[in-house]
């Protein structure tokens, strides 16, 4: 005699068999809701049927946020807790700094830590200075000077516009590399605040590497001997921030060290090199995430003069200890320690 195994009975007609074992068909039910299950699907726990609904409603995944199921629909995990797609993008999701979305693909992460979507910066014209996308809510906007160049509000906020401001920054940092070893004169420097393309015309370098300022230094002989050095004058393209101006005074601060204390001709990664150092060391005073920035530029440029030559130098720094020392040796030597 068969048995059904809902209401212990024994079966006189037709029956089903689930879960490998005999029911009467209206003693089928769902564990859950208890109502017949017939010929629907059925999930089985713990040796009874529910019906699919019923089983998520009791045992599927919740979301560790909002508390709704999950179900079949994706979701991640977090220090040992599910999400549901929405909550675990609203928590955990970064958003473009740009257009404020949630940003679910792939997408750019700058110097300064702040992400946003390629395409959302595709077009935007770039800060001169700390390279953002400029746009209302990165960079509260920007402006475009006279020369060209775009420059955002941040950076705005504390640009050098004329001689007087800047010939301050001139001081500070001039009295910085002093204390560090390289004692540039005390004699007043002329500065002169200029815009791209003057400086280009009249900088030696290559147009390719944008130069942000020079030092226009001149000579005087007299029976093929040195009489006088002069600086005549630190260009320095006007409207830099701070402490983007104060990064340029420090490497033109090198030229000068270099010129009124008589050294050799040196290669120009040599040179280069021991003002890129001096930006360096300037920087490296300063805790501003500006001066960050503009560390980690100086320590990843890749160019064979600017890029090498600061890496040489403080290679040579680090095996000497003492500014004076690595200065003493190049005005020697004309290179670089081996």
């Amino acid at each position: 005699m068969t048995i059904c195994s809902g209401c212990k009975q024994p079966i006189t007609s037709g029956y089903i068999t689930a879960l490998d074992q005999p029911w009467h068909t209206e003693c089928f039910r769902c564990a859950g809701c208890g109502q017949a299950i017939h010929n629907q699907s059925f999930v089985a726990h713990a040796g009874r049927p529910y019906h699919e609904d019923c089983y998520q409603e009791r045992f599927g995944l919740r979301c560790a946020a909002g508390g709704e199921l999950i179900g079949q629909n994706q979701y991640f995990e977090k220090d040992g807790k599910r999400y549901c797609e929405s909550h675990y993008w609203q928590l955990f999701g970064k958003l473009c700094a740009i257009r404020g979305e949630i940003l679910r693909g792939e997408y750019i992460i700058n110097h300064w830590g702040e992400t946003y979507c390629e395409e959302h910066a595709r077009g935007l014209a770039e800060c001169y200075s700390c390279q953002r996308p400029i746009c209302e809510r990165l960079t509260r906007g920007g402006v475009v000077y006279a020369d060209g160049r775009a420059m955002c509000r941040r950076c705005r906020d504390t640009a050098i516009d004329d001689a007087e401001n800047g010939q301050a920054i001139l001081i500070e940092v001039r009295a910085a590399l002093s204390r560090m070893g390289m004692n540039v004169d005390e004699a007043a420097i002329p500065l002169q605040l200029v815009a791209q393309d003057e400086l280009a015309q009249r900088s030696a370098k290559p147009p390719h590497l944008s130069p942000t300022g020079m030092t226009c230094q001149r000579k005087t002989s007299e029976n093929g001997h040195i009489i006088e050095r002069q600086v005549e004058a630190i260009l320095v393209l006007y409207g830099l921030p701070r402490e983007h101006f104060a990064t340029v005074m420090a490497h033109e601060l090198g030229h000068v060290f270099l010129f009124m204390n008589g050294f050799p001709e040196l290669e120009p990664m040599v040179e280069e090199g021991l003002c890129r150092l001096a930006e360096y060391l300037w920087l490296s005073l300063q805790k501003t995430p500006e001066a960050t920035y503009r560390l980690k530029s100086i320590q990843e440029a890749d160019d064979p003069i600017y890029g090498d030559g600061y890496r040489a130098a403080c290679r040579s720094l680090g095996r000497l200890s003492l500014l004076p020392d690595l200065l003493k040796y190049v005005r020697e030597n004309r290179i670089f320690l081996p």
